[in-house]
């Protein structure tokens, strides 16, 4: 008997990518999973380096020679279009040869030395400059930022983003756009630099305002947006200005960073090195993290009682400097343009406190500046309404409330905070602010290193941790107001409003949406929300009027 046996080769179909589709201009390839594109108009390199922005939803950036395979890609575009030589992604900072590639990386806007150079395919032109070029047929080339070349972007699939409001606004450059216009999109916010200075009667407000998205002034709080700030200046200086060599750093930017004292005078505790923040227009305001090395200049903050704001620069040693109000004006501006704030009333109420505040654990916590007593500090939560002293019971928690308040280094090692927490006896109580206690569970309260120790208080650090004091110094102190709609009995699964107390029934609600609808109606009294279809019930009257209902899940306020 023969057996015959057939294979049959299909083909494997592949579907493009989205960069594949849109790897399609002219002067394009699709190599590896990058699309590169070579941009014959001639600029300087640090100008280069940020005009990387062809395709929306990829950042991109110079191209990141990583193999000699690449040299027949590019030069293939180079030969098209005539081109002899094009910016390439690699830079020194340091002390550089090209006798090896130490001190030598792929940068982006956004990323300075996060990433060796493992691959340079030096030719053998001399080294004139820190910034590398690809030169056709010779390969790379270490020459002057200054010299005008062609240049080459690269687009990976790796650096996708969402595509945003703030994403097209940053990519549509405006009409009658000044001549030092330069914009990237990065970490979800869109940055410009603003055609106008910042003015005395607008340090918060001179940014041009755009329908559909927030304006404010820079926030600085990430190295990426650091670095992206550094390579605008360097541009700027190179194209604009037309610095020497030796000046490319020499630029001084003002952003949104401002420090907000709880006094007027330098008589509080924190003033000089503490308390500065990220401000809005609105008046929110996020802690700075001025633990960062790339933060404060040489020096810097200093304890002048008159500066209450700071620029960054380069022209020094990198950083921010703390300066007045005038200097701010002389400055160039760099503005933010993001997403709306999606705030309930509640978070929206708290971030406006005038004490720096912050929203986790189902409540709203402020760090209140005054130096009182425990007694009298007890029944001062009065901000909002059913006020405590906080109750930090565990070390995340800590974590969290010397993050989000202080940014961990912005509360003074002397300042300890009151919280809730005190010693009778050999027991830890809760206190509420009618003087009642309610027993601690000391299982996980979150103490520093050898605590606790004699003392009838306990007081949160700097670190987010506790150790012990006396209840009767004059300490600042913690409040912690809970979002009582919010704290919803867990566990009632399957429940929906019964017909007599549906006041709506809305399609395609997010929970969050469900929430601050019942927030907004003054009588709602709970809700119930399908997250399978993004049902959303308001109810009044009877929290027990409800009904069994499969995938829905019942939230009544816990009062």
């Amino acid at each position: 008997m023969i057996i015959a046996l057939l294979i049959f080769n299909f083909p494997l179909i592949y579907s493009a990518t989205d960069l594949q589709n849109q790897c399609n201009i002219p002067l394009s390839v699709y190599y590896g999973t990058s699309c590169l594109i070579l941009h014959t108009e001639l600029k300087k390199f640090n100008t280069a380096k940020i005009a990387c922005n062809d395709i929306l939803g990829y950042s991109g950036h110079l191209v990141h020679i990583r193999s000699l395979d690449y040299q027949p890609v590019i030069e293939s575009l180079m030969n098209a279009s005539s081109v002899l030589n094009a910016w390439i992604g690699t830079e020194c900072y340091g002390t550089c040869t090209t006798a090896s590639n130490a001190g030598w990386y792929y940068t982006t806007p956004t990323r300075k030395f996060e990433e060796s150079a493992t691959f340079i395919a030096w030719s053998a032109t001399g080294m004139t400059g820190n910034s590398v070029a690809w030169q056709k047929d010779q390969k790379s080339i270490a020459i002057d930022p200054r010299t005008d070349y062609a240049f080459i972007c690269e687009y990976e699939e790796k650096y996708a983003y969402k595509i945003t409001a703030a994403a097209e606004y940053c990519k549509s450059k405006p009409p009658n756009a000044p001549s030092n216009f330069v914009s990237a999109y990065v970490d979800g916010s869109c940055f410009i630099m603003a055609a106008t200075k910042a003015t005395i009667a607008k340090l918060r407000t001179s940014c041009s305002n755009v329908t559909g998205l927030v304006s404010r002034h820079a926030h600085l709080s990430t190295t990426a947006k650091v670095h992206m700030a550094r390579s605008f200046g360097r541009a700027l200086a190179e194209t604009y200005y037309n610095y020497p060599l030796n000046q490319l750093s020499d630029f001084s930017f003002t952003t949104g960073l401002e420090q907000l004292k709880a006094c007027t005078d330098n008589t509080c505790s924190e003033e000089g090195s503490y308390s500065w923040f990220w401000t809005t227009p609105e008046g929110y305001k996020w802690p700075a993290k001025m633990q960062e090395s790339y933060f404060w200049g040489p020096g810097q903050p200093t304890t002048s009682t008159t500066n209450n704001y700071a620029y960054m620069t380069g022209k020094y040693t990198d950083g921010y400097y703390d300066c007045d109000a005038t200097r701010l004006t002389a400055l160039g501006l760099i503005c933010e343009y993001l997403e709306p704030y999606s705030f309930t009333d509640f978070e929206n109420a708290c971030l406006l406190s005038p004490n720096p505040s912050a929203i986790g654990y189902v409540s709203c916590f402020t760090l209140n500046r005054n130096a009182i007593t425990f007694d009298t500090a007890q029944g001062k939560c009065t901000e909002f309404p059913g006020g405590f002293l906080a109750r930090v019971n565990t070390v995340d928690m800590g974590t969290f409330v010397s993050t989000a308040l202080w940014a961990k280094t912005g509360l003074p090692p002397t300042m300890p905070l009151f919280n809730g927490l005190r010693r009778y006896s050999s027991q830890w109580y809760w206190i509420n602010p009618d003087g009642t206690k309610s027993t601690a569970n000391t299982t996980s309260l979150p103490w520093d290193a050898g605590q606790p120790l004699t003392g009838d208080c306990a007081l949160l650090g700097q670190n987010g941790l506790l150790k012990t004091g006396s209840c009767t110094t004059n300490q600042w102190y913690l409040c912690q107001y809970r979002n009582k709609l919010h704290e919803f009995n867990r566990g009632i699964a399957d429940l929906k409003a019964s017909p007599s107390v549906v006041m709506s029934e809305t399609y395609n609600m997010s929970f969050r949406q469900c929430r601050q609808s019942c927030q907004n109606n003054g009588d709602c009294t709970s809700f119930s929300h399908s997250s399978s279809n993004n049902t959303c019930q308001l109810i009044s009257g009877s929290n027990k009027a409800t009904v069994a209902a499969s995938g829905f899940n019942w939230y009544k306020p816990e009062l």
